[in-house]
Formats: structure tokens, sequence, C-alpha cells
């Protein structure tokens, strides 16, 4: 797929998905952190309760696509909650995990450019199944047309 002109993101993409346990351990030790607000461990929350629920905005029976949406919605729950931390403490959480706020950024604009990327395949083969299937409906409506021409009338 490389080689159409509109290459899937993989390099970021892999890195991402290496970096999914330091992002665990990241919200992890972020929740039980006594700095944070009730307000921002109650978005980290729901972001852990978005990735584990069956109802999602895409459905996890669809590969890949339907887990961006559960990363993207645990990785801007876990954002807001470290913007909610004091500088040093923020910083220590990071450096803890082996990451860092230009990483977290780069994962959601990664899953942000897999994402289009996704849709724009899905348009292109979308194009292409509608392309044939009216090349073989005007097929089909040809051999029709032949047959009705070439039979004897059915009125004789």
């Amino acid at each position: 797929m490389s080689g159409s002109g509109d290459p899937f993101p993989r390099e970021p993409f892999v890195a991402l998905l290496k970096r999914l346990p330091a992002y665990g351990r990241l919200a992890w030790a972020v929740a039980r952190e006594p700095a944070l607000s009730r307000g921002r461990r109650l978005a980290l929350y729901a972001g852990g309760a978005y990735l584990v629920s069956p109802i999602d905005l895409v459905p996890g029976i669809i590969p890949v696509a339907g887990q961006l949406d559960d990363a993207a919605a645990v990785l801007l729950a876990l954002r807001a909650a470290l913007a909610g931390l004091p500088p040093d403490v923020r910083d220590r959480h990071y450096a803890a995990a082996g990451l860092s706020a230009a990483v977290l950024d780069g994962d959601l604009r990664t899953i942000g450019r897999t994402a289009a990327w996704m849709a724009r395949r899905a348009s292109r083969l979308a194009w292409r199944g509608a392309k044939a299937t009216a090349r073989a409906s005007v097929r089909a409506t040809g051999r029709l047309l032949h047959a009705i021409r070439g039979s004897p009338d059915p009125g004789s």
C-alpha cells in the first residue's frame, strides 16, 4: 500500500503501539496522584471507562479503527489530567513513564493521521466498488437487451 502515493504512517504508528504500556503506567500513576483535582481524575476515569466499554463511537470489531478511538479517548483524558497538575509533578510523572508532553501530542497526531489515512483508503475502495458495480450493471443490461432483441417477439 505504500506504493499508492498515500502511505500508511507505519513508523509513527508502530512507535505509538510500543508506547501503550508506558501510557498505561502513566495513567495509573496520575490517577493515584494526590495533587490531581477531582474533575480531572473523573476525566481520566472516563477515558478508562470508554476504553473498556463495549459501546464505542467506532465499534471494536472494526480492526484498527475500533481501537484508534479508544486510544484517542484515553490519551486525550490523560493529557487533560496531566494539564491540571503542577509542572514539576507533571514532569516527574512523564519522566517516570519515559514519556513527554511532546511525545503524547505526537501520538495523538499519529492517531489522527492514521484515522485520516483509513478514511481516504476506505473512500477509494468504496469508489472502486461503485465503479465495478456500475460496469457490471451496464454489461448485464447490454446482455439482457441483446437477448431480448435476438429472441423472437413473444407477442407473435
